[in-house]
């Protein structure tokens, strides 16, 4: 099936990145850093099968070099805190060629990025082994530029006005203004836009291909499917898996995996156990009987007896197929499936057995999700403290400020962690082993939530015997979906009155026998 990975990300000088050497690492190509003075080549990158860059019709030709590119980009955004790029890796379907996907990666960027006035620089990525992850990078161009092709200013001041269209003046004597972004490529609305927007180019390029297949990057719960989510690896997690070391979350991601297809398989095969069972109660219902007068177990013991000897009295069948009948006739009777009633009714229980148990695997992994999120950001917390106490301690207004200007992005991931941990973390303090002892117990119930389904799963096996037998055995339950006749029915009605009243002289005689060799163990033992 096509993964619905679309990630975005931003590039910030703030954070020591560079957009020429973010450049060299998804396109393969040696390029120079003006702003550093540095070539950026990585050797080791592997499996780069196709590259372009996406211009425009205002963006200089020059730009079609991505040396040029990058470096033009560096030398406008010139802040320490610039933002360089935005950054995309998004999955590209297996059940595509490598020229197919290609088309599509640059047709999904010209009508979401380049017509917008973005520049985008493509390269796709298809590592060892080939076929089992392609995917493409893209890059985009954060500043706008003007018809002639010069950069832009990203932003604009406003001033503020009152309500006679007069200027504003802060508590400083300032003129109060607030920042209006150029362009919207900023919006957060834009990733939701962009995510369906793929969905919809990635469906149609899948349905040209004749595929089956289709996407949706929607999350579960909003597609309405009943299905676990897994845990998201990190690349770190991700390298170790394709190295071979089994993690932990690896792991997990396997069991949950492994849940949703049997648990899908138990769906299908209870759901289609229900549309048979009632095309029977269907047929019952057209011969004038009712379900709980079809003594189910013993039709099929007679039948079965019926089907194995022949006009001589013989047996011919063998060992396996008897044992075979009897295990399924055993089931029937231990779990008190003697009518078709009980056998529907089997059913419905055997379906509302599986809510809860997916229900518990959901809440565990989503619980599991927010103990990684904790660890992430307690680590992430702990590293920045420093930071943080250093600006706590600092009580001139004006070197905070300045402090807090150098120290922003190390300041506001200290607080977007703190945030996260004191909504989850509520009256408690962190405990990193405490979490990870936490973890442990929660991927053991996890597993074992996982074995509950086994049984589920044979039992499901042997209903679909019963109804194997049911058919074989009992055609007169069969509707065949045919239009019945007064005649035909008659037929069934006969049919299954002869049935039920040779297997009811069969249950008297077998009463009647029982009841003799009672009498007569109760003589022997009087004898005695």
């Amino acid at each position: 099936m096509p993964c619905p990975h679309y990630s975005i990300k931003i590039s910030k000088r703030s954070k020591g990145q560079s957009a020429v050497a973010q450049a060299a690492y998804q396109s393969g190509d040696r390029l120079f850093s003006e702003r550093d003075n540095k070539t950026k080549y990585y050797s080791d990158k592997r499996g780069i099968i196709y590259t372009e860059i996406l211009l425009p019709v205002n963006a200089p030709h020059e730009y079609a070099d991505r040396n040029t590119l990058w470096n033009a980009v560096e030398a406008v955004e010139n802040n320490w805190n610039s933002q360089l790029a935005r950054r995309f890796e998004i999955a590209l379907p297996i059940e595509l060629s490598m020229e197919q996907s290609a088309d599509l990666i640059r047709e999904h960027c010209m009508e979401q990025f380049v017509s917008k006035g973005m520049i985008a620089d493509i390269a796709i990525h298809d590592p060892d082994p080939p076929g089992h992850n392609p995917h493409a990078h893209v890059m985009l161009t954060m500043r706008p530029m003007d018809e002639k092709g010069r950069w832009m200013e990203k932003a604009h001041r406003e001033y503020i006005l009152d309500e006679n269209g007069d200027r504003v003046r802060d508590e400083k004597g300032k003129w109060k203004f607030r920042k209006v972004p150029t362009v919207d490529w900023n919006e957060r609305s834009n990733a939701e836009i962009w995510r369906h927007a793929w969905e919809e180019t990635q469906n149609r390029y899948l349905e040209a291909a004749g595929r089956s297949e289709r996407i949706s990057m929607k999350s579960y719960q909003r597609q309405g499917i009943d299905r676990i989510p897994t845990v998201h690896m990190g690349p770190a997690v991700t390298a170790m898996e394709r190295r071979g070391i089994m993690t932990n979350i690896g792991n997990l991601n396997r069991d949950i995996k492994s849940a949703n297809v049997l648990m899908g398989v138990l769906k299908r095969t209870i759901l289609r156990l229900m549309n048979w069972l009632a095309e029977i109660r269907q047929a019952i219902t057209e011969i004038d009987m009712k379900p709980k007068e079809i003594p189910l177990v013993t039709l099929l013991e007679q039948s079965f007896e019926e089907s194995i000897t022949d006009r001589l009295g013989i047996k011919r069948t063998t060992q396996g197929e008897v044992q075979k009948f009897s295990a399924v006739t055993n089931y029937m009777r231990d779990h008190s499936v003697l009518t078709v009633e009980d056998l529907d009714s089997r059913l419905a229980v055997l379906s509302s057995e599986g809510i809860p148990i997916r229900e518990e695997m959901k809440n565990i992994t989503s619980r599991i999700r927010t103990i990684e999120k904790l660890i992430e950001y307690g680590d992430s917390r702990a590293s920045l403290d420093a930071v943080h106490d250093e600006y706590l301690r600092i009580h001139w207004k004006g070197k905070k400020e300045k402090f807090a200007a150098e120290h922003r992005d190390e300041l506001d991931a200290w607080n977007k962690a703190d945030r996260y941990m004191r909504k989850n973390l509520p009256g408690k303090d962190y405990s990193s082993d405490a979490l990870r002892a936490e973890l442990s117990a929660l991927y053991a119930e996890l597993s074992s939530l996982n074995e509950k389904i086994r049984p589920q799963q044979e039992e499901t096996e042997m209903l679909k015997e019963v109804r194997s037998y049911v058919k074989k055995l009992l055609p007169e339950l069969e509707s065949g979906g045919e239009e019945l006749t007064p005649e035909r029915r008659q037929e069934k009605i006969e049919a299954i009155q002869q049935r039920l009243a040779k297997a009811k002289a069969e249950a008297q005689a077998n009463a009647a026998a029982y009841a003799k060799s009672k009498e007569a163990a109760a003589r022997d033992e009087r004898g005695r």
